[in-house]
């Protein structure tokens, strides 16, 4: 008697002897009826989504004879749901289309021969024809499809959990017939033997049928808000979201919410498979383990180190990864060599390919940028680089966790003008944050440092790049890592987020952070050190977000004077600090003054830094705003045009400062008469700040107080108004009911307000001139 591996149990056959037989002994067919029931775990609610693929394979199932091939792969990650298509298929095509349904267990060697066999015999192979293949007397596959070929009725058989191709003898079980489909479910995507065939790829589920999943499972009484947070948290992965909704719904005497249960998964990923059946024994309906089934696989061909590779993978985030960071040369300075099992740079390609083989990753070309080519990468669902990561040997973690770091520093230090623009940043990020996340978690101190400089470096060209919401996440993970330090690095974390924030045009929250920064700068380096005047420059620039000129003259000036003094006038710092000095006295009317330190501090830039750089380029900007102050429209409008030029052509069109200047031509505009290009000018930068701060950050607010004001004179009055309420409610939720622009959007409002009533009033005195005329 032979039993099956996994849910399958095929009686193949009994020997009417205790011992073995002689020659010519009859063979007994015990249960020939199994292959005709979907020997597979029940489903725990109804097949979901993936219509297009139900669809095709329904209709090739109801008229083989007109299919265009009768041979169809389903291929997927473990847990895709590959065989509860299968059945759902089977029980569609025994019910509706008076098909034979007929199904094999393919997981290993011993059951698919068996069961194959047993179709035969079910198509009408005699005992004595099926002992002669099972003996090896006559070609077994050539009698099943003989059979097949002749069965009086149609068929749909299902190969279920065919991972190792290499069982269909290079496809001689697999062949397409005009009496019937065979239907393959497998992990593997692109074996050769599928190229006969038709594939279907299952991905996971969208985010709605993955709630319907939870709600099928008992757990219909929570909150759809919630149960869409949980399905994203799983990564809408079919197996998953069966286990937790059985989970959810068998806790009878205490009821788990769905807010509690992500906290406890957040901290043992292995609770998913306590919503597996009682004493459920088979590895695929566990989450923890169903990968562990292709990486044994894996090992057993041949090809143990593309566990090691996996284990790399899941010290990163599941997002796209840039294969560069994959180099073989890479992999062999690591530690990876010696790692259990060993990976090798001469077999790194050979283990991504197994596991791409297997479903485990995936390839694929991530989007760089607009004018940028897409960048090669790999990609993994995110539970099961959380599972792979959660059952790393012990010993294994400090070793692969600084490999990860150390290959992703390797190339952003290596290949830094072919990865690092604004964009590709963005495809680092998240997995510079992981790779901290998972150090620091650990306490691999030596990883935690390499992860920690990676993600200081990142964050530090975000900000350069004008990238702040990129900077202000790589901010916050640096800072959060080194909160209870006490150093300067520490403190350099803490102003990097408050830069972050102000940037990001939250100011209270900027101002809060670089006092208090300020005030440990003083105490731990000196009133005079370089980085304390930082701090002092960064918390001017967060107080004149807040319009609080007073202050943010108090704080420029000692950054400005004290820069002076400690590196020179014509340090780039210094020259910063100076312009922004010149605009807060000026925010207080005093424009002589205002006048003669931008002035000054222009030229001296423009000698030492060249009329390019970009402090330069603030310096002209800044002089350009104190004379539109003092009313010299033309050389405000010369000024302003020059440093939009040179932004444009130094920083690009979209970056925070050329969109900056760009607004203070519209407003230089305004006053010059120039409506048509003035209005041109802020419609563009209210678009693009829009798409890139968002509605609500004080940047975008100001421009689209500007642009009320030019719609309003150019007698847009109502597009006027319309946009100057929505702005003013904004303004006062988020800048206050005192600030300066919360002001100056009340003012545009009760002017357009004023206008479409005046305009009002003369269409009714026109219309009852008509009348009495």
């Amino acid at each position: 008697m032979y039993q099956a591996a996994g849910d399958q149990i095929i009686v193949d056959y009994s020997i009417l002897r205790d011992e073995r037989p002689s020659p010519g002994a009859r063979l007994v067919w015990a249960s020939p009826e199994s292959v005709r029931t979907p020997l597979a775990p029940p489903m725990s609610s109804p097949f979901r989504d993936r219509i297009d693929v139900r669809q095709s394979l329904l209709k090739a199932i109801r008229d083989p004879a007109t299919a265009v091939n009768g041979l169809r792969i389903v291929h997927g990650m473990a847990g895709s749901g590959k065989t509860a298509l299968a059945q759902t298929m089977f029980d569609e095509a025994v019910a509706g289309c008076g098909v034979v349904g007929l199904w094999v267990n393919a997981s290993d060697g011993a059951s698919f021969r068996s069961g194959m066999l047993a179709v035969a015999h079910d198509r009408g192979a005699s005992q004595q024809e099926v002992d002669a293949a099972r003996e090896g007397r006559r070609t077994d596959a050539d009698l099943v499809w003989h059979y097949l070929e002749r069965s009086p009725e149609p068929w749909l058989l299902v190969l279920d959990n065919a991972d190792d191709p290499s069982l269909f003898r290079h496809g001689a079980w697999l062949r397409s017939s005009r009496r019937g489909i065979v239907l393959v479910t497998t992990r593997h995507r692109g074996a050769a033997e599928w190229r006969r065939g038709i594939t279907h790829h299952l991905d996971v589920l969208d985010v709605v049928h993955a709630v319907d999943v939870l709600r099928d499972l008992a757990v219909s009484s929570q909150d759809v808000a919630k149960l869409e947070l949980l399905a994203q948290r799983l990564g809408c992965h079919p197996l998953a979201l069966s286990l937790a909704g059985a989970y959810l719904g068998r806790q009878l005497l205490e009821a788990v919410s769905v807010d509690e249960y992500l906290k406890r998964l957040d901290s043992d990923p292995s609770l998913l498979d306590l919503g597996a059946a009682p004493g459920e024994q088979e590895l695929r309906r566990l989450i923890t383990s169903t990968w562990q089934i292709s990486l044994d696989a894996l090992a057993e061909q041949g090809v143990p180190e593309s566990t090691t590779l996996l284990r790399l993978l899941s010290c990163f985030a599941p997002a796209p990864l840039p294969v560069g960071v994959l180099a073989p040369t890479g992999i062999d300075g690591t530690g990876l060599p010696q790692a259990v099992p060993p990976l090798t740079g001469k077999r790194a390609n050979l283990a991504l390919e197994r596991l791409v083989s297997q479903s485990l990753v995936s390839i694929l070309d991530a989007p760089a940028g607009a004018g940028r080519a897409d960048v090669r990468s790999v990609q993994a669902h995110p539970l099961l680089l959380e599972t792979v990561a959660a059952r790393m040997p012990v010993d294994q973690r400090a070793v692969v966790l600084e490999a990860a770091a150390g290959l992703l520093r390797r190339l952003l230090a290596t290949d830094r003008d072919d990865y690092i623009d604004t964009h590709t940043l963005r495809l680092f990020t998240p997995h510079a944050s992981t790779l901290l996340n998972h150090a620091t978690a650990l306490h691999a101190e030596t990883a935690t440092e390499l992860a920690l400089s990676i993600v200081r470096d990142l964050r530090d060209q975000a900000f350069v790049r004008g990238d702040y919401p990129t900077t202000r996440a790589l901010a916050d993970d640096a800072a959060r890592v080194t909160r209870d330090r006490e150093s300067p690095d520490a403190l350099t974390d803490q102003h990097e987020r408050g830069r972050a924030l102000a940037a990001l045009g939250h100011f209270d929250e900027a101002v809060e952070v670089h006092q208090a920064t300020l005030e440990a700068r003083e105490d731990m380096l000196g009133a005079d050190h370089p980085a304390t005047l930082d701090s002092a420059h960064a918390l001017g620039i967060a107080l004149y977000g807040l319009g609080r000129w007073a202050d943010d003259e108090r704080f420029m000036r000692q950054a400005a004077e004290g820069r002076a003094a400690v590196l020179g006038l014509a340090h780039p710092d210094t020259i910063d600090s100076r312009g922004r000095l010149a605009e807060a006295i000026g925010q207080q009317k005093r424009w002589a003054e205002a006048r003669g330190l931008a002035a000054e501090n222009l030229a001296v830039s423009k000698q030492a830094l060249g009329a390019d750089h970009p402090h330069t380029l603030l310096s002209r900007i800044a002089l350009a705003w104190v004379l539109a102050g003092t009313g010299e429209w033309d050389e405000a409008a010369t000024l302003t045009r020059s440093t939009l030029e040179g932004s444009e052509r130094v920083l690009g069109a979209d970056h925070p400062r050329t969109l900056a200047a760009r607004q203070r031509l519209a407003d230089v505009l305004c006053h010059l008469g120039q409506w048509p290009q003035a209005l041109e000018a802020a419609r563009s930068v209210h678009t693009v700040r829009q798409q890139v701060l968002g509605r609500e950050h004080p940047h975008t607010l100001s421009i689209a107080i500007l642009l009320s004001r030019i719609l309003h004179a150019t007698g847009r009055a109502e597009e006027a108004g319309d946009l100057a309420v929505r702005t003013l409610a904004v303004c006062t939720r988020v800048l206050g009911n005192d600030h300066p622009d919360t002001l100056a959007c009340r003012a545009e409002c009760e002017a357009a307000s004023e206008a479409l009533q005046g305009t009002a009033a003369a269409s009714t005195s026109v219309d009852q001139e008509d009348e009495e005329s």
